[in-house]
């Protein structure tokens, strides 16, 4: 009996296997069929690295990149009225609050003109007219003050005491040589140099002086425009940013050099096809030659025309000149220009840093005109070299190893703005605004809406203490962080 039982079971063990057998089959071939009539899953395909369909979008982000890159500025664009509408609602529609209505607010500023400086008016902002033929649209401005321009509604500034002490000084200058009037604005970092430099400027023009302008010198050596090297002279030439220099000063001067002719004749293009060679006889208006050069796309007669158009305007006594010079320390460092060895350039060996140094040094002088400078001290890059701070008496925030060398063509170059010799004068700038000077800049941009806080009084003193008084502390730190959130 127990031999049948064993045997059953034997059977009965058999034959569940055999059906688990069989359903485990089954089931492999419904997955299979299953999988097999399933929809594959779409790989996302991709071109060049992006995402199929993704390839506009990825386009345009390199085209703002490349954009972003070609300007070193970054410029302002207005939001859309969408953004800045109040919502929408069930009582009221979508609604653009008055204040940033179109035109809802204007800066009614008195004019920057010659009369306005006086020690009536100091503390007492005044805006600029933008005209096309201005020094600040053709020959540009500082990187902080043009964003504060392009923030304002109005571009403007505060007359200073220093303000009107420059303008004395000037006023002395017309009727006498360069070399009488070299001025260096000196300061503590943020004071107001390039603004004040740009002040003098916008007088002279306005005064009928000839004036050169050029607010970033750093542009100079830091090898953004060709350059090549010249036999004769035995320096690198720079044709591309002399090139810009003529067309720059033609739009600004272009009344002036109409009346100015020259002393002796002139050949352009020497050195190019004969075919495009033009020759200039003595009693050529000077704006002539000029408009020949900025017609010259290949920029081959720029430095030529610069050179004879400087030496023009050094003999001339109709009009007094004005070389106006920012970020001037740049011009004792080592440039970004490299010779055939690899090494760096200095400055005096690129033919417009050793135009300007003549200048200022005093080897090269106009009859009648000023030579005025300003030092970015706050430039970690280019620095405010010992050469100028042993002559200028700038004294070191640290002191400074006897076995540092100096170089002996920068103190040549140096040697002509000891003050004491009769060279340069140092003019320092306040490293502070007075009060009322400081209440003239927070009224300007209260009335410009560009504060959140209604409470004016306590802000601005806020400020002016937070700053200690530092004109771009004041501005940047003090008035424009309004903006940050808390």
């Amino acid at each position: 009996m127990s031999s049948s039982i064993l045997s059953a079971a034997t059977s009965g063990a058999a034959s569940c296997s055999q059906r688990s057998l069989v359903t485990s089959r089954l089931l492999v071939q419904q997955t299979r069929g299953a999988a097999q009539k399933a929809p594959a899953v779409k790989v996302a395909q991709s071109i060049g690295g992006v995402k199929k369909g993704q390839k506009d979008k990825w386009e345009r982000k390199i085209s703002r990149e490349y954009t972003h890159r070609q300007h070193d500025i970054p410029v302002f664009t207005r939001m859309s009225e969408d953004k800045l509408k109040l919502p929408k609602t069930d009582k009221s529609p979508a609604v653009l609050p008055e204040q940033f209505q179109p035109m809802s607010t204007s800066l009614n500023l008195p004019l920057f003109e010659p009369k306005a400086i006086t020690r009536k008016n100091v503390g007492t902002a005044a805006g600029f007219d933008l005209t096309p033929t201005n020094p600040a649209k053709v020959f540009g401005l500082p990187k902080k003050m043009f964003l504060e321009f392009r923030i304002l509604s109005t571009p403007c500034s505060v007359i200073r005491d220093v303000t009107v002490e420059t303008k004395h000084k000037l006023e002395k200058a017309k009727d006498s040589s360069s070399k009488d009037s070299r001025i260096v604005l000196t300061g503590r970092a943020g004071c107001g140099k390039s603004f004040l430099l740009h002040q003098a400027v916008q007088y002279a023009k306005s005064e009928g002086w000839i004036v050169l302008y050029i607010p970033r010198a750093k542009t100079l050596i830091n090898s953004t425009t060709t350059y090549t090297y010249d036999l004769r002279t035995q320096t690198y030439l720079q044709p591309q940013a002399s090139y810009r220099i003529v067309e720059k000063l033609l739009t600004v001067n272009s009344d002036a050099l109409s009346t100015l002719t020259l002393s002796a004749p002139f050949t352009l293009g020497a050195d190019q096809d004969k075919s495009k060679v033009q020759v200039f006889k003595e009693g050529t208006k000077l704006s002539e030659l000029a408009q020949a050069c900025v017609k010259d796309k290949s920029f081959q007669s720029a430095c030529g025309t610069l050179e004879v158009l400087m030496r023009e305007l050094e003999g001339q006594t109709k009009f007094p000149v004005l070389m106006a010079i920012d970020d001037f320390q740049s011009l004792f460092h080592d440039t970004a220009y490299r010779d055939p060895f690899f090494r760096p350039i200095k400055s005096h060996h690129l033919s417009l840093p050793r135009l300007i140094l003549e200048y200022a040094s005093g080897k090269r002088n106009f009859a009648k005109g000023a030579f005025l400078s300003a030092l970015t001290a706050s430039d970690t890059q280019y620095a405010i070299p010992l050469e100028l701070q042993d002559t200028l008496e700038l004294g070191n925030r640290h002191p400074v190893s006897p076995y540092v060398q100096r170089s002996e063509t920068l103190l040549q170059y140096a040697s002509g703005l000891d003050a004491n010799a009769g060279g340069l004068q140092n003019l320092k700038v306040p490293e502070k605004f007075s009060v009322e000077e400081a209440q003239a800049l927070f009224e300007v941009w209260k009335d410009d809406l560009a504060l959140t806080n209604s409470r004016h009084d306590e802000s601005f003193m806020a400020k002016y203490v937070e700053s200690d008084g530092n004109p771009r502390d004041f501005v940047w730190k003090g008035v424009l962080a309004s903006y940050a959130p808390s």
